[in-house]
């Protein structure tokens, strides 16, 4: 049976600390993960050169990748390498912040309506991550009023 933690009870464990560095000092499971050679998160891919789809190389090992958002496999595409060296060439590597304060590009708008067009509607958003993507709408269709 797991015993609740002080964070769900408010009490303080028997011979505990509520002392939050104490607690990031003993908080060691990554790392006993991590030499056990059983953590699986920050894996560390190399390049994709022969590779087949839906394969990355981890180390010497080619590993099926089943935690993609590359869901056709795009990436790796020529076409798409090409069009995104010709976007550095043209753009630099990033924006230079936000989109709500300075990172909006002329590339953005110009897919939103290309995607808008595609789709047959008035107007349409990208989001930089899948993250920001599931909260926008999930925000604004929950909240009251």
């Amino acid at each position: 049976m797991r015993v609740p933690s002080t964070e769900v009870t408010g009490k303080k464990k028997a011979g505990g600390s509520n002392d939050i560095f104490e607690k990031c000092r003993n908080f060691t499971r990554p790392g006993d993960l991590q030499s056990a050679g059983l953590y699986m998160y920050f894996e560390v891919f190399s390049e994709r050169e022969g590779c087949e789809p839906g394969e990355v190389r981890l180390g010497k090992r080619k590993v099926l990748m089943f935690g993609s958002n590359d869901y056709l496999d795009l990436i790796s595409h020529p076409k798409v390498k090409e069009a995104a060296t010709q976007a550095i060439r043209k753009y630099g590597s990033g924006c230079s912040g936000s989109r709500l304060l300075n990172g909006t590009l002329d590339l953005h708008i110009k897919l939103e309506t290309d995607l808008a067009n595609f789709v047959h509607k008035q107007a349409a958003l990208i989001f930089g991550t899948g993250f920001q993507a599931n909260y926008a709408p999930l925000s604004a269709l929950t909240e009251k009023g």
